[in-house]
């Protein structure tokens, strides 16, 4: 891998990109696709069906690097708000995905409306379609497909719709207008539809900062991105050691993660910002010197007291906060208890 982190002995920068979002082997909807009368929720039934897949996009669209609004209008738009037929128990099926080589799942038959080309003209005609055992599995098999492509002969003909390759929803529903589907305005019609049903609340919080943060674990992973595909890149950041981030994201279970640039991320599990008191899960294990104790302070900042209490060398302590002062970090054991990591190796849950 490119050595593109720039250590920061003082604080030296690192060069940002931006992100993405990615699709794949994904037929345009054709059955029952009526386009509604309005996009926004201003029925009961709209409101249900957005509370029904909500939780479905976020975890199937996180997995996959995508957009959770994206996928969310895709379904408003291809199912009309759940109420097709191919969408309605016991079929489930939202996004109009047929049978396809390869299949082995359930299917049912419906009619679908089909260009003819001899005939210059559409026609109607009886297709396969997948069966599904709810809505997280048709969720789920579109954000393969999105993620993985067409077919193996392009698996990334959807990149462009990919978290990592993109700024905003926006960047995501152009790459597939013309790709997903033929329809010029495809993504005008998904974006007024995250737009005025607030979709976007659903999607990761991308923000552009400038902050330095420091390595509060005994080391900090490197991984190619943030979202569910993210893989190590097998560079590690040492204890103590400060970076420049560029982009901060939080993700809907309220973790958050840092882009030190090219697309390298780290956890804030493993990454604080000086001077922030955070909360952080897991075991410190005291690594001083054989037979004595370090200090427990009653504060992490420089007006700190000692408590008179100590712990051994070799015994581990849960922590449940974490700050970095004078550029390392400090461990919270609870109540106004606060150890120095320089004597300490710890590893979040």
């Amino acid at each position: 891998m490119k050595k593109t982190l720039a250590f920061l002995g003082l604080i030296s920068t690192i060069g940002g990109t931006a992100l993405a979002a990615v699709p794949a082997n994904v037929q345009a909807a054709t059955v029952n696709v009526s386009t509604p009368t309005t996009s926004y929720a201003t029925q009961s039934y709209q409101q249900d069906f957005i509370n029904k897949i909500k939780a479905h996009a976020q975890k199937c669209a996180l997995q996959y690097g995508l957009y959770p609004s994206v996928q969310m209008a895709q379904a408003i738009l291809e199912s009309d708000w759940g109420r097709s037929q191919l969408a309605l128990a016991p079929n489930y099926n939202l996004f109009g995905i047929k049978k396809g080589e390869g299949w082995t799942g359930a299917t049912v038959t419906m009619p679908t409306q089909e260009w003819d080309a001899n005939a210059g003209k559409y026609v109607i005609i009886n297709a396969q379609f997948r069966k599904y055992p709810s809505f997280f599995e048709s969720f789920t098999d579109n954000a393969k497909k999105l993620r993985l492509g067409p077919g193996s002969w392009n698996p990334q003909y959807y990149k462009g719709a990919w978290m990592e390759n993109t700024t905003s929803y926006k960047d995501a529903t152009k790459a597939l207008t013309g790709t997903y589907a033929t329809d010029p305005n495809y993504n005008t019609k998904l974006n007024r539809v995250i737009e005025q049903n607030n979709l976007a609340q659903y999607d990761p919080q991308i923000k552009t900062v400038n902050k330095v943060v420091a390595v509060a674990a005994s080391s900090a992973t490197i991984y190619n991105t943030f979202t569910g595909v993210r893989k190590a890149t097998g560079q590690t950041l040492p204890q103590n050691s400060t970076w420049r981030a560029n982009r901060e994201v939080t993700l809907a279970d309220g973790s958050t993660w840092y882009d030190l640039g090219k697309n390298q991320w780290a956890s804030a599990g493993q990454v604080v910002v000086p001077g922030q008191t955070t909360p952080f899960n897991g075991v410190a294990k005291v690594n001083y010197v054989p037979g004595y104790g370090i200090a427990i302070w009653n504060k992490a900042t420089s007006d700190r007291t000692f408590t008179g209490k100590r712990l051994t060398h070799g015994t581990s302590w849960r922590v449940f906060k974490k700050t970095v002062v004078d550029g390392h970090a400090w461990y919270n054991l609870g109540g106004d208890q606060w150890i120095d990591s320089q004597y300490v190796i710890v590893k979040a849950d």
